[in-house]
């Protein structure tokens, strides 16, 4: 029983228990490591190695709330998913876009050194790669504000780290973190590069971009200028700029779990 787990932990556990769930709710991921800006390295997380020691008790803890504590080993992410759609924040269109291209960005770099499992990119890398990928065309309102803001939210739920200026500076970097993998599913990273790719002459037809066959949505077939992607946060505290009515030629999209789901 929770209980009598909970009653056996020291006084110092107890209190760490407190923080690293109030923690783990608000910014629904948790990385093996993170960016200390002070040393510019990454260092082990301590919330992280908590959650490896504690993650039964943490488990029967959430799910009280229809929660589930979802571990990736292999990534370093601890993440969460829920059932309850209350507790899900809907991004906008530019913010799925943006998802998209860094988890294009991040699977190619990744391939290349796979003992570096978090990838710097910096604000020109992005909008070239935005440009490269078409998606500027996709959303007429992807600026560099919008996409300063996008990853102003990225961050604050451990998808990005923000390494070097401001996102409101001219030109920053951040790192794209192992999390990203586990914002939209493999399924639909196809469906949307499918959606986008669509009429592309060099594109295989059939062949699976993200691992998985790419195939549209019933929704991408029945309105073609709607976003097959989905995005969502377990969270019922982020009520921010990112629930702003979508653009109207993409339109945002919904999830089973934290910004869309595990693959």
């Amino acid at each position: 029983m929770f209980e009598e787990k909970f009653k056996s932990l020291s006084r110092s556990d107890k209190q760490q228990f407190s923080e690293v769930v109030s923690d783990l709710l608000y910014q629904c991921y948790v990385t093996r490591r993170i960016y200390d800006r002070k040393s510019h390295m990454f260092v082990a997380n301590p919330d992280y190695l908590f959650l490896e020691r504690n993650e039964s008790i943490i488990e029967e803890y959430l799910s009280y709330l229809d929660i589930q504590l979802s571990p990736s080993e292999q990534d370093g992410v601890f993440f969460l998913t829920s059932g309850a759609d209350k507790n899900h924040l809907r991004l906008d269109s530019v913010t799925t876009l943006i998802v998209y291209a860094l988890r294009s960005y991040y699977e190619g770099e990744v391939s290349k050194s796979p003992e570096q499992p978090e990838v710097m990119m910096t604000y020109g890398q992005l909008a070239a790669l935005l440009q490269e990928l078409g998606l500027s065309n996709v959303s007429k309102h992807i600026s560099s504000t919008s996409i300063a803001s996008s990853l102003r939210t990225l961050d604050s739920f451990n998808i990005v780290n923000r390494a070097r200026g401001t996102y409101s500076d001219p030109s920053y970097s951040f790192f794209i973190l192992p999390s990203i993998r586990f914002v939209i599913s493999n399924e639909k990273m196809n469906a949307l590069y499918s959606f986008l790719t669509e009429g592309t002459p060099d594109k295989e037809e059939g062949s699976p971009f993200f691992g998985a066959k790419a195939q549209k949505t019933e929704e991408s077939e029945e309105n073609e200028k709607e976003l097959p992607g989905e995005a969502n946060v377990t969270s019922e505290e982020k009520t921010d700029e990112e629930e702003k009515t979508p653009a109207p030629e993409a339109s945002s999209t919904d999830a089973d779990v934290p910004f869309g789901g595990n693959n």
